[in-house]
């Protein structure tokens, strides 16, 4: 199924909105990640709500009995929603969306940290309170490792690109060179 990120981002602005109502957007969050971390036991919970050979009764038998009581009612009521109105395949979409809109009311702003080697979390820490420092804001990384940059690092925050690698500082050196008439 082919999935439509617009159809995903009204269910999470309207769950947002209806659990900001109720000041439960940070409990709606948390539990939409542990639905997610169901999903990451195996597709199978997916797999049955999309299938078109099991009867809507039963997926919704399923989700009310599985869920309801475990996660807050606001999920309970999105999953049902989405069965009876055939966009249930869009529900992978939805929890993204929704945390960029609960980091957004708490001012959390999210960055990805790009270096050549993997670093630890302490290092990692350390970035973040220097990015913060510089932007602040308060950040959630998300950390990846690009060999080809060769060393250093290339921060992207809000999608200003703060780039610090070697990759990036040789291409500089050599443009000087360039310019200069020392290359030729």
């Amino acid at each position: 199924m082919i999935r439509d990120r617009g159809v995903a981002l009204k269910y999470a602005n309207a769950l947002f909105s209806a659990a900001e109502h109720r000041g439960v957007a940070e409990q709606v969050l948390a539990d939409l990640q542990g639905v997610a971390e169901l999903e990451k036991l195996g597709p199978s919970l997916q797999d049955f709500l999309e299938s078109p050979s099991v009867l809507d009764e039963h997926k919704e038998q399923m989700v009310t009995s599985v869920l309801r009581g475990k996660v807050h009612e606001l999920v309970v009521q999105l999953l049902l929603l989405m069965l009876r109105k055939k966009r249930i395949g869009h529900y992978p979409l939805v929890l993204p969306h929704y945390q960029t809109l609960v980091e957004a009311k708490l001012g959390v702003l999210r960055a990805e940290v790009v270096t050549a080697i993997p670093i630890d979390a302490a290092t990692l820490d350390s970035l973040r309170a220097g990015l913060e420092k510089s932007t602040g804001k308060k950040l959630r990384l998300e950390h990846r490792v690009d060999p080809s940059i060769l060393g250093g690092v290339v921060a992207t925050v809000g999608g200003e690109v703060i780039d610090s690698s070697v990759r990036h500082r040789l291409a500089a050196l050599r443009e000087e060179l360039l310019a200069s008439n020392v290359l030729s």
